[in-house]
């Protein structure tokens, strides 16, 4: 399952017993974009970010992805298990 989050982040179980999301180490520096296939560079990761899923609208601690010179963002939900691409502002 490490290509779950474009091998980004793991799912595991936290304490409490619901999925979480945790960095991988290391993580790739690109990953490729879901319409084009263009690769993506990173630039921020945000881990265990409390936030409700664009996709199935469960609140998680998901994680946040940004990306440089690209103003859309990736959320990845430990509840469905998605990657969900969001529009930049």
């Amino acid at each position: 399952m490490s290509d779950l989050y474009d091998g980004v982040f793991e799912r595991r179980a936290g304490d409490d017993g619901r999925p979480r999301i945790s960095r991988r180490t290391p993580f790739p520096s690109t990953i490729p974009c879901p319409t084009t296939g263009r690769q993506l560079r990173i630039a921020t990761v945000d881990v265990n970010a409390a936030a409700i899923c664009p996709s199935c609208a469960s609140q998680g601690a998901g994680g946040f992805v940004s990306f440089e010179g690209d103003l859309r963002m990736a959320y990845a939900c430990p509840e469905c298990r998605q990657f969900v691409w969001l529009a930049g502002l």
